[in-house]
C-alpha cells in the first residue's frame, strides 16, 4: 500500500501518529461503513478535512489523505476512544492479524503444453503476480513445484500461527476472498481449511498435512479460483480481469463506450473525467489526464497524456502528449514528446 500524506503545521508527533492510524483504519474498512467512517473522521479533525479517499480496495491500493491541523489537543487515547464508541464495526474489520499471523506459500503451477506458464501475462501482469497481489497483505514465498509444500510447510511453521497455500494458475484470487477466507478460518477456530485450489493450516498441525489434504474443499468467491491451465481458460481469466479494471475505473469517473472493445492493463492510470470511446488499447505504465478525450482506436502504451488532450487513431508508445494537445488521426509517436 503506498500512502501519501500531505499535512500542515505538525508539530506534535501524536499527531503524526493519528494520520497513520486513520490511513490504516480506512484501508481495512468495508465500503458500505465509508460514509459513516467520513463523518468520525470530521469529528476528530475538527471538520478541516478537505479530502480523504480510496482510489483501489481491490487493485495495488493507493491510500491519498490531505488534511490541514489547526489547534488539537486530544491524545493518542482519545482517537483510540473515539474509534470504539463512534465505529466498532471498523476496528472488527481490520485484518492486521493476518499479516501478522501468516505466511503464504504460491505454488509455480507446471503446465505440459506452456513451459513457464505462471509467466504468462494477463492484463498487464502475470498470473503469478495477479495471485500475489491478492495476498501482498502476507510475507510471501513462492515455491518452484507442488513437491516442496510439505518441506516448506516444516520449514516455516515455527514461524507462523498460520500457513496459506495458493498455486499460481489462479490468476483471478482477489484479496477481498483471501481476507474473507481468513475471517472464516479464524472465526470458525479451524486448523485445516481446504479451498478449491490450495489450503490454509494451523503450524500445529503440519505435520499431519498429507492426511488432511483429502478433506472436501469449501467453496469461496465465484471465479476466485478458477483453473487457468489452457487457452480457452485464459480467454476467460483475460475478460474477468479486465471486466474488473474496467468497472474499477468506472468508479473513478472514466466514462467508457463500447466496453467490450476497450482493453486496459493494470498499470495504467486514468484521471476522473476521461472519456474513452471503442477500440482503445492502453497498455503499460501509461497515464492518461483529467478529461482526456480518447477517440476510437488508438494504441497507447507507457505513455502520457496530460489533461484535456485528445487522441484519435494513433499509435503511441513511451510518449508524451502536452496538455490540450490533440493528436492523430493516423500519428505514430515512439519516444517522443510533441
Amino acid at each position: 500500500m503506498h500512502i501519501k500524506i500531505n499535512a500542515k503545521r505538525i508539530k506534535d508527533e501524536k499527531i503524526i501518529l493519528k494520520l497513520l492510524l486513520i490511513t490504516r483504519l480506512f484501508y481495512h474498512i468495508n465500503q458500505k461503513y465509508k460514509n459513516k467512517f467520513d463523518n468520525f473522521l470530521e469529528k476528530i479533525f475538527d471538520n478541516k478535512i478537505y479530502y480523504f479517499y480510496n482510489i483501489n480496495m481491490e487493485m495495488d491500493t493507493f491510500v491519498e489523505t490531505e488534511v490541514e491541523i489547526g489547534n488539537m489537543d486530544m491524545n493518542l487515547d482519545s482517537v483510540m476512544d473515539k474509534v470504539n464508541k463512534t465505529e466498532p464495526e471498523v476496528l472488527a474489520s481490520s485484518f492486521l492479524w493476518v499479516k501478522e499471523e501468516t505466511l503464504v506459500l504460491i505454488v509455480k503451477a507446471k503446465n505440459e503444453q506452456f513451459e513457464n506458464f505462471y509467466n504468462f501475462d494477463i492484463c498487464g501482469k502475470k498470473m503469478i503476480d495477479w495471485v500475489m497481489l491478492s495476498t501482498s497483505a502476507c510475507t510471501q514465498k513462492i515455491l518452484e513445484n507442488e513437491n516442496m509444500i510439505f518441506e516448506a510447510l516444516m520449514r516455516y511453521a515455527k514461524d507462523y500461527k498460520h500457513i496459506a497455500v495458493f498455486f499460481s494458475d489462479t490468476p483471478l484470487l482477489q484479496k477481498s476472498t483471501f481476507l474473507e477466507i481468513m475471517k472464516y478460518f479464524s472465526a470458525k477456530k479451524m486448523n485445516f481449511l481446504p479451498l478449491q485450489r490450495g489450503f490454509i493450516i494451523n503450524s500445529q498441525y503440519v505435520e499431519n498435512y498429507q492426511n488432511l489434504i483429502s478433506t472436501p474443499f469449501t467453496t469461496f468467491g465465484t471465479d476466485d479460483f478458477y483453473i487457468v491451465n489452457d487457452a480457452k481458460t485464459l480467454s476467460y481469466a483475460f475478460k474477468v480481469l479486465n471486466k474488473r479494471i474496467l468497472s474499477f475505473h468506472k468508479n473513478q469517473g472514466v466514462i467508457l463506450f463500447g466496453e467490450d472493445t476497450i482493453f486496459i492493463e493494470a498499470d495504467v492510470q486514468i484521471e476522473e473525467g476521461v472519456i474513452i470511446y471503442p477500440n482503445n488499447i492502453l497498455k503499460g505504465e501509461s497515464y492518461i489526464g483529467k478529461n482526456v478525450v480518447l477517440e476510437s482506436g488508438n494504441y497507447i502504451a507507457d505513455t502520457i497524456v496530460c489533461d484535456n488532450a485528445i487522441v484519435c487513431q494513433s499509435y503511441l508508445e513511451k510518449s508524451k502528449v502536452p496538455e490540450g494537445k490533440t493528436v492523430g488521426p493516423f500519428e505514430k509517436l515512439i519516444n517522443e514528446t510533441l
